[in-house]
């Protein structure tokens, strides 16, 4: 339910619109794009394990050119950093928390493209 209410959110940023895929990219598509991987856990307390989720995901945007790589990847910050204490998705799956642990960058001499890359972890409960 957390990818898909974050897919939801992610297509908001219209150059990554249905181009927003789960571990890798079909074969051949044209950049920009998204790739996302996620390690989802429950969470526990004294009573035992609770609704309260926590996962953890890596987002890798991937552009022709820098400048274009920038601007998405600052796009996706400013959803991501917006997304507390707030229901996201048509689900309206309710985002206590997130923190983001690191935005960076690196060029992909293989594919020949700029990659931005955002990891962070989202604290939300499923019902």
């Amino acid at each position: 339910m957390i990818e898909k209410a974050l897919r939801y959110e992610l297509n908001k940023v219209s150059e990554l619109e249905n181009k927003i895929f789960p571990m890798n990219a079909p074969e051949g598509q044209k950049p920009p794009y998204l790739v996302y991987i996620t390690r989802k856990k429950p969470l526990k307390d004294l009573g035992g394990v609770t609704e309260d989720r926590e996962c953890y995901l890596i987002l890798n945007i991937l552009c022709s050119s820098y400048f274009e790589m920038k601007d998405i990847t600052k796009k996706i910050e400013d959803i991501i950093i917006k997304g507390s204490l707030k229901s996201i998705g048509k689900e309206n799956l309710y985002i206590q928390d997130i923190d983001i642990t690191d935005i960076s960058e690196s060029y992909e001499e293989q594919l020949k493209l700029h990659r931005g890359i955002i990891t962070f972890t989202v604290y939300y409960k499923e019902e």
